[in-house]
């Protein structure tokens, strides 16, 4: 099972492997730079269409965004 640590983890890597910031990652999938901090440090549980474009933006699976 994926803690939600790990799936912090697998987004920050993903974001640092495409040189891309918190706030171009938010630009890209239509929102806020503070939900994508909120979304990594567990704050936050994204809705399905946002982890959708979060996974699709960063080339992992969909199910490692967020909670």
């Amino acid at each position: 099972m994926t803690t939600q640590i790990q799936k912090a983890l697998v987004m920050r890597e993903a974001r640092g492997r495409l040189g891309m910031t918190q706030l171009d990652l938010a630009r890209r999938v239509g929102c806020s730079e503070s939900q994508i901090t909120k979304i990594e440090t567990g704050r936050a549980t994204p809705a399905d269409w946002l982890k959708e474009a979060i996974a699709k933006e960063l080339g992992i699976a969909s199910w490692e965004v967020g909670v």
